[in-house]
Protein backbone atom coordinates (compact mmCIF):
# COMPACT_ATOMS: atom_id res chain seq x y z
CA UNK A 1 0.00 0.00 0.00
CA UNK A 2 2.56 2.49 0.73
CA UNK A 3 4.16 2.34 -2.38
CA UNK A 4 1.27 2.65 -4.28
CA UNK A 5 0.97 6.51 -2.80
CA UNK A 6 4.01 7.50 -3.75
CA UNK A 7 4.66 9.98 -7.01
CA UNK A 8 4.76 8.36 -10.00
CA UNK A 9 8.16 9.97 -10.88
CA UNK A 10 9.43 7.67 -8.27
CA UNK A 11 7.34 4.52 -9.41
CA UNK A 12 9.39 5.54 -12.39
CA UNK A 13 12.66 5.25 -11.15
CA UNK A 14 11.82 2.54 -9.24
CA UNK A 15 11.05 0.75 -12.17
CA UNK A 16 14.09 1.68 -14.09
CA UNK A 17 16.15 -0.43 -11.39
CA UNK A 18 14.58 -3.66 -11.87
CA UNK A 19 16.11 -5.42 -14.70
CA UNK A 20 14.47 -9.18 -14.25
CA UNK A 21 11.59 -9.27 -16.62
CA UNK A 22 9.46 -11.73 -14.53
CA UNK A 23 9.91 -8.82 -11.72
CA UNK A 24 8.64 -6.22 -14.38
CA UNK A 25 6.09 -8.39 -15.01
CA UNK A 26 4.58 -9.01 -11.64
CA UNK A 27 5.18 -5.11 -10.34
CA UNK A 28 2.85 -4.71 -13.84
CA UNK A 29 0.49 -6.90 -12.22
CA UNK A 30 -0.32 -4.11 -8.92
CA UNK A 31 -2.44 -1.61 -10.87
CA UNK A 32 -2.96 -0.05 -14.08
CA UNK A 33 -1.07 2.51 -13.07
CA UNK A 34 1.94 0.20 -12.68
CA UNK A 35 0.96 -1.56 -15.80
CA UNK A 36 0.78 1.38 -18.49
CA UNK A 37 4.20 2.54 -16.21
CA UNK A 38 5.69 -0.42 -16.71
CA UNK A 39 4.99 -0.78 -20.83
CA UNK A 40 5.78 -4.60 -20.59
CA UNK A 41 4.65 -5.06 -24.50
CA UNK A 42 7.50 -3.21 -26.05
CA UNK A 43 9.68 -4.44 -22.65
CA UNK A 44 9.72 -7.98 -23.56
CA UNK A 45 10.53 -7.21 -27.54
CA UNK A 46 13.22 -5.46 -26.14
CA UNK A 47 14.42 -6.76 -22.96
CA UNK A 48 16.92 -9.24 -25.02
CA UNK A 49 17.49 -9.23 -28.60
CA UNK A 50 19.62 -11.96 -30.08
CA UNK A 51 21.35 -11.44 -33.79
CA UNK A 52 22.41 -13.87 -36.20
CA UNK A 53 22.20 -14.64 -40.01
CA UNK A 54 18.41 -16.10 -39.93
CA UNK A 55 16.93 -12.55 -37.75
CA UNK A 56 18.81 -9.94 -40.01
CA UNK A 57 16.16 -7.77 -40.97
CA UNK A 58 14.17 -8.33 -37.96
CA UNK A 59 16.70 -6.78 -36.17
CA UNK A 60 17.20 -4.33 -38.62
CA UNK A 61 13.71 -3.76 -37.83
CA UNK A 62 14.24 -3.39 -34.26
CA UNK A 63 17.18 -0.87 -34.59
CA UNK A 64 15.24 1.60 -36.60
CA UNK A 65 12.26 1.40 -33.74
CA UNK A 66 15.21 2.76 -31.27
CA UNK A 67 16.15 5.49 -33.71
CA UNK A 68 12.93 6.63 -33.64
CA UNK A 69 11.24 6.37 -30.57
CA UNK A 70 15.37 6.81 -28.39
CA UNK A 71 13.44 5.52 -25.04
CA UNK A 72 12.79 1.93 -26.26
CA UNK A 73 16.33 1.35 -25.98
CA UNK A 74 16.35 1.95 -22.23
CA UNK A 75 14.53 -1.33 -21.93
CA UNK A 76 17.62 -3.72 -23.73
CA UNK A 77 19.13 -5.50 -21.20
CA UNK A 78 20.70 -8.60 -23.24
CA UNK A 79 22.13 -8.44 -26.37
CA UNK A 80 23.50 -12.32 -27.93
CA UNK A 81 25.49 -11.76 -31.13
CA UNK A 82 25.64 -15.69 -32.56
CA UNK A 83 27.02 -15.43 -35.57
CA UNK A 84 30.60 -17.42 -35.87
CA UNK A 85 33.77 -15.62 -35.15
CA UNK A 86 35.85 -13.98 -38.29
CA UNK A 87 38.33 -16.63 -39.93
CA UNK A 88 40.88 -15.61 -42.56
CA UNK A 89 38.06 -12.83 -43.49
CA UNK A 90 39.20 -10.50 -46.33
CA UNK A 91 38.42 -7.02 -45.74
CA UNK A 92 34.87 -5.38 -46.43
CA UNK A 93 34.28 -4.62 -49.87
CA UNK A 94 30.68 -2.40 -50.07
CA UNK A 95 27.92 -3.72 -52.35
CA UNK A 96 24.77 -2.72 -53.87
CA UNK A 97 22.25 -2.08 -51.08
CA UNK A 98 18.92 -4.11 -50.50
CA UNK A 99 17.28 -1.87 -48.17
CA UNK A 100 14.88 1.61 -49.30
CA UNK A 101 14.89 4.17 -46.47
CA UNK A 102 13.29 7.57 -46.56
CA UNK A 103 15.78 10.51 -46.43
CA UNK A 104 14.69 10.96 -42.59
CA UNK A 105 15.09 7.75 -41.99
CA UNK A 106 18.52 7.55 -43.52
CA UNK A 107 19.24 10.47 -41.76
CA UNK A 108 18.56 8.60 -38.50
CA UNK A 109 20.78 5.81 -39.05
CA UNK A 110 23.59 7.90 -40.11
CA UNK A 111 23.66 10.32 -37.36
CA UNK A 112 23.13 6.69 -35.25
CA UNK A 113 26.43 5.07 -36.27
CA UNK A 114 28.28 8.54 -36.43
CA UNK A 115 27.77 8.71 -32.82
CA UNK A 116 29.08 5.32 -32.48
CA UNK A 117 32.08 6.36 -33.11
CA UNK A 118 32.62 5.01 -36.67
CA UNK A 119 33.37 8.03 -38.91
CA UNK A 120 35.10 8.11 -42.76
CA UNK A 121 35.73 4.90 -44.29
CA UNK A 122 33.87 3.09 -41.39
CA UNK A 123 31.18 5.13 -41.30
CA UNK A 124 30.47 4.13 -44.86
CA UNK A 125 31.10 0.37 -44.58
CA UNK A 126 28.99 -0.01 -41.28
CA UNK A 127 26.11 1.90 -43.15
CA UNK A 128 26.57 -0.10 -46.13
CA UNK A 129 26.37 -3.42 -43.72
CA UNK A 130 23.75 -1.98 -42.27
CA UNK A 131 21.51 -1.15 -45.66
CA UNK A 132 21.60 -5.29 -46.58
CA UNK A 133 18.76 -7.49 -45.98
CA UNK A 134 20.50 -10.91 -45.80
CA UNK A 135 23.87 -12.50 -46.26
CA UNK A 136 22.88 -14.72 -49.77
CA UNK A 137 23.84 -14.89 -53.01
CA UNK A 138 27.08 -12.56 -52.83
CA UNK A 139 29.40 -15.25 -54.89
CA UNK A 140 30.22 -12.44 -57.15
CA UNK A 141 30.49 -9.45 -54.67
CA UNK A 142 33.48 -10.68 -51.86
CA UNK A 143 36.22 -11.60 -53.84
CA UNK A 144 37.43 -14.14 -56.73
CA UNK A 145 36.27 -17.52 -56.75
CA UNK A 146 40.24 -19.14 -56.56
CA UNK A 147 40.72 -17.12 -53.10
CA UNK A 148 37.34 -18.10 -51.85
CA UNK A 149 37.90 -21.31 -52.46
CA UNK A 150 42.14 -21.48 -50.57
CA UNK A 151 39.97 -19.86 -47.75
CA UNK A 152 37.45 -22.50 -47.29
CA UNK A 153 34.30 -19.94 -46.74
CA UNK A 154 31.12 -19.32 -48.29
CA UNK A 155 30.29 -15.51 -49.32
CA UNK A 156 27.19 -15.87 -46.95
CA UNK A 157 29.48 -16.45 -44.33
CA UNK A 158 31.89 -13.37 -44.58
CA UNK A 159 28.65 -11.61 -45.52
CA UNK A 160 26.96 -12.75 -42.15
CA UNK A 161 29.82 -12.08 -40.21
CA UNK A 162 29.66 -8.09 -41.10
CA UNK A 163 26.55 -7.56 -40.93
CA UNK A 164 25.81 -9.24 -38.42
CA UNK A 165 28.44 -6.94 -36.32
CA UNK A 166 26.99 -4.14 -37.40
CA UNK A 167 23.44 -4.87 -36.33
CA UNK A 168 25.37 -5.56 -33.27
CA UNK A 169 27.09 -2.92 -32.42
CA UNK A 170 24.81 -0.23 -33.17
CA UNK A 171 22.32 -1.75 -30.82
CA UNK A 172 24.94 -1.82 -27.90
CA UNK A 173 25.29 2.09 -29.18
CA UNK A 174 21.95 2.43 -28.55
CA UNK A 175 21.14 0.77 -25.68
CA UNK A 176 22.42 2.81 -22.37
CA UNK A 177 21.33 0.38 -19.75
CA UNK A 178 22.57 -3.09 -21.42
CA UNK A 179 23.63 -5.51 -18.52
CA UNK A 180 24.52 -8.42 -20.44
CA UNK A 181 26.31 -9.33 -23.77
CA UNK A 182 26.99 -12.52 -25.28
CA UNK A 183 29.31 -12.70 -28.62
CA UNK A 184 31.43 -14.98 -30.49
CA UNK A 185 34.87 -13.57 -30.86
CA UNK A 186 34.60 -10.24 -32.52
CA UNK A 187 37.85 -10.29 -34.51
CA UNK A 188 39.93 -12.26 -36.35
CA UNK A 189 42.52 -14.76 -35.32
CA UNK A 190 46.23 -14.14 -36.88
CA UNK A 191 48.49 -17.42 -36.51
CA UNK A 192 51.66 -16.25 -34.46
CA UNK A 193 53.97 -17.35 -37.22
CA UNK A 194 52.69 -14.32 -39.57
CA UNK A 195 51.17 -12.43 -36.50
CA UNK A 196 53.89 -10.06 -34.18
CA UNK A 197 51.73 -8.10 -32.19
CA UNK A 198 53.97 -5.59 -31.48
CA UNK A 199 54.56 -4.99 -34.92
CA UNK A 200 50.97 -4.68 -36.52
CA UNK A 201 48.41 -3.81 -33.31
CA UNK A 202 45.03 -5.16 -33.59
CA UNK A 203 44.08 -1.85 -34.59
CA UNK A 204 45.83 -2.01 -37.65
CA UNK A 205 43.84 -4.97 -38.70
CA UNK A 206 40.89 -5.63 -40.54
CA UNK A 207 37.75 -3.50 -39.58
CA UNK A 208 34.61 -5.59 -37.41
CA UNK A 209 32.35 -3.57 -36.02
CA UNK A 210 31.74 -5.17 -32.62
CA UNK A 211 35.98 -5.45 -32.10
CA UNK A 212 36.20 -1.43 -33.09
CA UNK A 213 33.55 -0.51 -30.88
CA UNK A 214 34.05 -2.39 -27.47
CA UNK A 215 38.07 -1.00 -28.10
CA UNK A 216 37.05 2.52 -28.79
CA UNK A 217 34.86 2.28 -25.31
CA UNK A 218 36.94 0.34 -23.54
CA UNK A 219 39.93 2.39 -24.05
CA UNK A 220 38.24 5.88 -22.57
CA UNK A 221 35.23 4.63 -21.38
CA UNK A 222 34.45 8.50 -20.20
CA UNK A 223 34.50 9.09 -24.03
CA UNK A 224 31.14 7.41 -24.55
CA UNK A 225 27.83 7.44 -23.68
CA UNK A 226 27.18 3.49 -23.90
CA UNK A 227 28.91 0.44 -22.32
CA UNK A 228 28.32 2.66 -19.23
CA UNK A 229 26.15 -0.39 -17.43
CA UNK A 230 27.67 -3.48 -18.98
CA UNK A 231 28.40 -5.82 -16.12
CA UNK A 232 28.05 -9.51 -17.67
CA UNK A 233 29.95 -11.07 -20.39
CA UNK A 234 29.88 -14.88 -22.15
CA UNK A 235 31.94 -15.54 -25.11
CA UNK A 236 30.70 -18.08 -27.10
CA UNK A 237 33.29 -20.58 -28.26
CA UNK A 238 32.79 -22.15 -31.82
CA UNK A 239 31.28 -24.80 -32.59
CA UNK A 240 32.73 -25.78 -35.61
CA UNK A 241 36.52 -25.82 -35.87
CA UNK A 242 37.78 -25.43 -39.44
CA UNK A 243 39.16 -28.73 -40.60
CA UNK A 244 38.67 -30.27 -37.09
CA UNK A 245 35.48 -31.81 -34.89
CA UNK A 246 33.07 -29.85 -33.35
CA UNK A 247 33.22 -32.47 -29.92
CA UNK A 248 36.35 -31.23 -28.96
CA UNK A 249 37.46 -27.88 -27.02
CA UNK A 250 38.21 -24.86 -29.47
CA UNK A 251 40.74 -22.21 -28.91
CA UNK A 252 40.12 -18.56 -29.54
CA UNK A 253 41.91 -14.93 -28.42
CA UNK A 254 40.08 -15.53 -25.03
CA UNK A 255 42.85 -13.08 -23.19
CA UNK A 256 41.97 -10.45 -26.34
CA UNK A 257 38.55 -10.57 -25.88
CA UNK A 258 39.19 -9.77 -21.91
CA UNK A 259 41.16 -6.67 -23.27
CA UNK A 260 37.88 -5.64 -25.31
CA UNK A 261 35.49 -4.99 -21.98
CA UNK A 262 37.96 -4.97 -18.80
CA UNK A 263 37.99 -1.65 -18.17
CA UNK A 264 34.31 -0.53 -18.39
CA UNK A 265 33.36 1.22 -15.54
CA UNK A 266 30.48 -1.32 -14.33
CA UNK A 267 31.76 -4.56 -15.58
CA UNK A 268 31.53 -7.71 -13.03
CA UNK A 269 31.88 -10.87 -15.09
CA UNK A 270 33.46 -12.85 -17.89
CA UNK A 271 32.68 -16.38 -18.81
CA UNK A 272 32.90 -18.70 -21.30
CA UNK A 273 32.55 -23.00 -22.18
CA UNK A 274 34.75 -25.60 -24.01
CA UNK A 275 37.85 -23.06 -24.10
CA UNK A 276 41.03 -24.75 -24.71
CA UNK A 277 44.53 -22.53 -24.77
CA UNK A 278 45.09 -21.53 -28.54
CA UNK A 279 48.63 -22.24 -29.42
CA UNK A 280 48.49 -19.83 -31.94
CA UNK A 281 47.38 -17.33 -29.20
CA UNK A 282 50.17 -15.58 -28.09
CA UNK A 283 48.63 -12.14 -25.91
CA UNK A 284 49.34 -11.79 -22.52
CA UNK A 285 47.18 -10.27 -19.69
CA UNK A 286 48.96 -7.45 -17.17
CA UNK A 287 48.72 -8.12 -13.45
CA UNK A 288 46.06 -5.92 -11.50
CA UNK A 289 44.81 -4.46 -15.24
CA UNK A 290 40.96 -5.77 -15.04
CA UNK A 291 38.15 -4.56 -13.32
CA UNK A 292 36.25 -8.02 -13.63
CA UNK A 293 35.71 -9.44 -10.26
CA UNK A 294 33.98 -12.71 -11.71
CA UNK A 295 35.60 -15.47 -13.85
CA UNK A 296 33.48 -18.29 -15.03
CA UNK A 297 35.47 -21.07 -17.24
CA UNK A 298 33.23 -24.30 -17.92
CA UNK A 299 34.08 -27.55 -19.09
CA UNK A 300 37.06 -25.75 -20.14
CA UNK A 301 40.77 -27.55 -20.44
CA UNK A 302 43.54 -25.13 -19.53
CA UNK A 303 46.94 -24.94 -18.39
CA UNK A 304 47.41 -23.71 -14.83
CA UNK A 305 49.95 -20.90 -16.17
CA UNK A 306 46.88 -19.21 -18.57
CA UNK A 307 44.80 -19.70 -14.76
CA UNK A 308 46.99 -17.35 -13.36
CA UNK A 309 47.01 -14.71 -16.42
CA UNK A 310 43.82 -14.19 -15.80
CA UNK A 311 43.23 -14.22 -12.02
CA UNK A 312 46.57 -11.80 -11.49
CA UNK A 313 44.68 -9.42 -14.09
CA UNK A 314 42.11 -9.16 -11.32
CA UNK A 315 42.35 -6.39 -9.48
CA UNK A 316 40.10 -8.07 -7.23
CA UNK A 317 38.57 -11.41 -7.55
CA UNK A 318 35.49 -12.57 -5.84
CA UNK A 319 34.38 -15.37 -7.40
CA UNK A 320 36.25 -17.81 -9.84
CA UNK A 321 35.08 -20.86 -11.55
CA UNK A 322 36.97 -23.52 -13.08
CA UNK A 323 35.59 -26.82 -14.50
CA UNK A 324 36.97 -29.37 -17.20
CA UNK A 325 35.10 -32.29 -18.75
CA UNK A 326 32.40 -32.43 -21.09
CA UNK A 327 34.80 -32.09 -24.23
CA UNK A 328 37.28 -33.75 -26.48
CA UNK A 329 41.20 -33.00 -26.17
CA UNK A 330 42.30 -33.02 -29.81
CA UNK A 331 45.43 -35.24 -30.36
CA UNK A 332 45.50 -36.29 -26.85
CA UNK A 333 46.80 -33.49 -25.25
CA UNK A 334 46.60 -32.92 -21.34
CA UNK A 335 46.04 -29.91 -19.79
CA UNK A 336 46.84 -30.89 -15.97
CA UNK A 337 45.80 -28.39 -13.04
CA UNK A 338 49.07 -27.61 -10.69
CA UNK A 339 47.27 -26.81 -7.63
CA UNK A 340 50.21 -25.20 -5.91
CA UNK A 341 51.19 -22.95 -8.53
CA UNK A 342 47.24 -22.46 -8.56
CA UNK A 343 47.26 -21.17 -4.75
CA UNK A 344 50.38 -19.21 -5.24
CA UNK A 345 48.16 -17.34 -8.33
CA UNK A 346 45.05 -16.71 -6.29
CA UNK A 347 46.84 -16.09 -2.74
CA UNK A 348 46.72 -11.79 -3.63
CA UNK A 349 43.04 -12.23 -3.42
CA UNK A 350 42.24 -13.96 -0.06
CA UNK A 351 40.29 -11.06 1.14
CA UNK A 352 38.26 -10.55 -1.22
CA UNK A 353 37.40 -14.03 -2.80
CA UNK A 354 34.01 -15.17 -2.08
CA UNK A 355 33.12 -18.53 -4.23
CA UNK A 356 35.78 -21.07 -5.83
CA UNK A 357 34.44 -23.80 -7.59
CA UNK A 358 37.76 -25.97 -9.07
CA UNK A 359 36.60 -29.16 -10.49
CA UNK A 360 39.65 -30.68 -12.21
CA UNK A 361 40.54 -33.27 -9.77
CA UNK A 362 40.39 -35.34 -13.00
CA UNK A 363 43.86 -34.63 -14.54
CA UNK A 364 46.00 -34.21 -10.64
CA UNK A 365 47.21 -37.15 -10.80
CA UNK A 366 49.88 -36.61 -8.37
CA UNK A 367 46.87 -36.32 -5.63
CA UNK A 368 46.54 -40.48 -5.63
CA UNK A 369 49.42 -40.62 -3.23
CA UNK A 370 47.17 -38.70 -0.45
CA UNK A 371 45.75 -41.97 -0.15
CA UNK A 372 49.33 -43.10 1.89
CA UNK A 373 49.08 -39.57 3.30
CA UNK A 374 52.33 -38.72 1.68
CA UNK A 375 52.11 -34.66 0.99
CA UNK A 376 56.29 -34.37 0.65
CA UNK A 377 55.71 -35.95 -2.42
CA UNK A 378 52.76 -35.34 -3.80
CA UNK A 379 53.85 -31.50 -3.38
CA UNK A 380 57.20 -31.92 -4.80
CA UNK A 381 55.91 -33.66 -8.16
CA UNK A 382 54.20 -30.31 -8.45
CA UNK A 383 57.43 -28.05 -8.91
CA UNK A 384 57.02 -28.53 -12.48
CA UNK A 385 54.28 -26.19 -13.98
CA UNK A 386 54.84 -26.19 -17.90
CA UNK A 387 54.28 -28.49 -20.76
CA UNK A 388 57.19 -30.72 -21.08
CA UNK A 389 56.23 -31.05 -24.71
CA UNK A 390 56.40 -27.12 -25.80
CA UNK A 391 59.85 -25.79 -27.14
CA UNK A 392 62.18 -24.46 -24.34
CA UNK A 393 63.42 -21.68 -26.55
CA UNK A 394 59.96 -20.74 -27.47
CA UNK A 395 59.67 -16.95 -26.57
CA UNK A 396 56.15 -17.19 -25.54
CA UNK A 397 56.92 -19.82 -23.16
CA UNK A 398 59.94 -17.94 -21.59
CA UNK A 399 57.51 -14.87 -21.47
CA UNK A 400 55.36 -16.86 -19.37
CA UNK A 401 57.85 -18.49 -16.99
CA UNK A 402 59.13 -15.19 -16.39
CA UNK A 403 55.75 -14.53 -15.22
CA UNK A 404 54.68 -17.40 -13.04
CA UNK A 405 58.31 -16.99 -11.52
CA UNK A 406 56.83 -14.02 -10.35
CA UNK A 407 54.22 -15.00 -7.65
CA UNK A 408 55.93 -18.70 -6.98
CA UNK A 409 57.21 -16.58 -3.75
CA UNK A 410 53.85 -16.31 -2.75
CA UNK A 411 52.33 -18.70 0.29
CA UNK A 412 48.90 -19.07 1.59
CA UNK A 413 46.45 -22.13 2.83
CA UNK A 414 42.46 -22.17 3.26
CA UNK A 415 42.31 -20.56 6.18
CA UNK A 416 43.68 -17.54 5.09
CA UNK A 417 40.92 -16.76 2.70
CA UNK A 418 38.74 -14.93 4.81
CA UNK A 419 36.14 -13.72 2.72
CA UNK A 420 35.52 -17.32 1.17
CA UNK A 421 32.05 -18.27 1.63
CA UNK A 422 30.95 -20.91 -0.70
CA UNK A 423 33.73 -23.80 -1.57
CA UNK A 424 33.14 -26.51 -4.28
CA UNK A 425 36.43 -28.57 -4.91
CA UNK A 426 37.58 -32.46 -5.49
CA UNK A 427 38.46 -33.89 -1.83
CA UNK A 428 42.38 -34.14 -3.01
CA UNK A 429 42.68 -30.67 -3.84
CA UNK A 430 40.72 -29.51 -0.67
CA UNK A 431 43.30 -31.42 1.83
CA UNK A 432 45.93 -30.38 -0.18
CA UNK A 433 44.67 -26.74 -0.34
CA UNK A 434 44.31 -27.14 3.26
CA UNK A 435 47.98 -27.82 4.57
CA UNK A 436 48.70 -24.58 2.15
CA UNK A 437 51.94 -23.84 0.04
CA UNK A 438 54.79 -21.76 1.14
CA UNK A 439 57.62 -21.58 3.28
CA UNK A 440 55.28 -21.10 5.99
CA UNK A 441 53.33 -24.42 5.47
CA UNK A 442 55.07 -27.06 3.87
CA UNK A 443 56.51 -28.51 6.79
CA UNK A 444 55.10 -32.25 5.46
CA UNK A 445 53.39 -32.51 8.26
CA UNK A 446 49.71 -33.97 8.00
CA UNK A 447 47.16 -30.96 9.26
CA UNK A 448 43.26 -31.58 10.21
CA UNK A 449 40.51 -30.23 7.59
CA UNK A 450 38.88 -28.73 10.53
CA UNK A 451 41.50 -26.54 12.23
CA UNK A 452 42.41 -25.06 8.49
CA UNK A 453 38.46 -24.26 7.19
CA UNK A 454 37.87 -20.47 6.61
CA UNK A 455 36.04 -18.43 9.37
CA UNK A 456 32.87 -17.29 6.96
CA UNK A 457 32.51 -20.51 5.09
CA UNK A 458 28.71 -21.26 4.63
CA UNK A 459 29.27 -24.19 1.68
CA UNK A 460 30.83 -26.57 0.70
CA UNK A 461 30.85 -29.42 -2.04
CA UNK A 462 33.46 -32.06 -1.88
CA UNK A 463 33.82 -33.76 -5.41
CA UNK A 464 35.31 -37.47 -5.61
CA UNK A 465 34.58 -38.47 -2.40
CA UNK A 466 33.85 -42.15 -1.84
CA UNK A 467 34.38 -43.67 1.33
CA UNK A 468 36.72 -46.71 2.30
CA UNK A 469 39.02 -45.58 -0.76
CA UNK A 470 41.42 -43.86 1.56
CA UNK A 471 41.45 -44.90 4.95
CA UNK A 472 43.20 -41.06 5.75
CA UNK A 473 40.32 -39.33 3.47
CA UNK A 474 37.91 -41.03 5.79
CA UNK A 475 39.31 -39.32 9.35
CA UNK A 476 39.64 -36.57 7.87
CA UNK A 477 35.97 -36.12 6.63
CA UNK A 478 34.94 -37.69 9.57
CA UNK A 479 36.33 -34.97 12.07
CA UNK A 480 34.59 -32.64 9.71
CA UNK A 481 31.39 -34.08 9.61
CA UNK A 482 31.39 -33.91 13.81
CA UNK A 483 32.70 -30.60 13.79
CA UNK A 484 29.72 -29.45 11.58
CA UNK A 485 27.28 -31.17 13.73
CA UNK A 486 28.22 -29.71 16.91
CA UNK A 487 26.92 -26.42 15.00
CA UNK A 488 29.53 -23.95 15.84
CA UNK A 489 30.84 -22.88 12.10
CA UNK A 490 29.33 -20.66 10.23
CA UNK A 491 28.75 -23.85 7.58
CA UNK A 492 25.19 -24.10 6.79
CA UNK A 493 25.79 -26.59 4.15
CA UNK A 494 27.79 -29.75 3.14
CA UNK A 495 27.36 -32.09 0.37
CA UNK A 496 29.57 -34.74 -1.95
CA UNK A 497 30.10 -36.76 1.62
CA UNK A 498 26.78 -38.73 2.08
CA UNK A 499 26.34 -39.52 -1.90
CA UNK A 500 29.40 -39.09 -4.33
CA UNK A 501 29.60 -36.36 -6.88
CA UNK A 502 32.18 -38.08 -9.55
CA UNK A 503 34.97 -35.18 -10.73
CA UNK A 504 34.96 -34.30 -14.45
CA UNK A 505 36.68 -35.35 -16.58
CA UNK A 506 37.60 -34.81 -20.32
CA UNK A 507 35.98 -37.18 -22.91
CA UNK A 508 38.43 -39.64 -24.20
CA UNK A 509 36.42 -42.10 -25.94
CA UNK A 510 33.97 -38.92 -27.56
CA UNK A 511 32.20 -41.46 -29.93
CA UNK A 512 30.93 -43.20 -27.13
CA UNK A 513 30.56 -40.68 -24.55
CA UNK A 514 28.82 -37.89 -26.70
CA UNK A 515 26.02 -37.67 -24.13
CA UNK A 516 28.11 -36.44 -22.08
CA UNK A 517 28.70 -33.53 -24.07
CA UNK A 518 28.74 -30.51 -23.21
CA UNK A 519 26.84 -28.45 -25.69
CA UNK A 520 25.93 -24.84 -26.56
CA UNK A 521 22.40 -24.09 -26.64
CA UNK A 522 20.21 -21.31 -27.45
CA UNK A 523 19.43 -20.99 -23.97
CA UNK A 524 22.97 -20.43 -22.91
CA UNK A 525 22.90 -17.17 -21.57
CA UNK A 526 25.64 -14.22 -19.87
CA UNK A 527 25.78 -16.08 -15.93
Amino acid sequence: MALRTLPLEIHARTIFQVSSIRDLSAISQTSRAMHSLCDMKNRERFHRICIDEARIDSTFNLLMEILKQRSLGKYVRKIEHRHRRPYQVPAYTETKEQRSLSEDEMDLLRNAVQKAGFSGTQESAVINMLMQKDAKGRDDELGDFNNRMRLRIYPSVIMGTYITQALTAMLISVSPNLEALTMTQPFETYESYNYDPEENPRESLTDFPIDRLLRRANTDPASVPYLQNLRKVYIIVDEVIMGGDDRSYVGIEFFDCIKLVDNLPSIESIGTDALIEDENDVATLLPKSSNISRVYLNHCALMTPYLAYIIQSCKILKEFQYTIGGRDVLGGHFCPLNPKTFIKAIAPHKDTLEVLDIDADGNIHQLSSYHNGDYVKADKSFDDVFDPYLDEEDNHQAKQERFVKSFLDNSGCLKDFHALKKLSIGVGSLLYFARGVGADYESGEPVKLVDRLPENLEYLCIRGYKRGESKMWDEQIDDLMSFWKEGTSNIKEIVGVEEEIPNAKDLEDIDNQEHLMWVLGEDTHVL
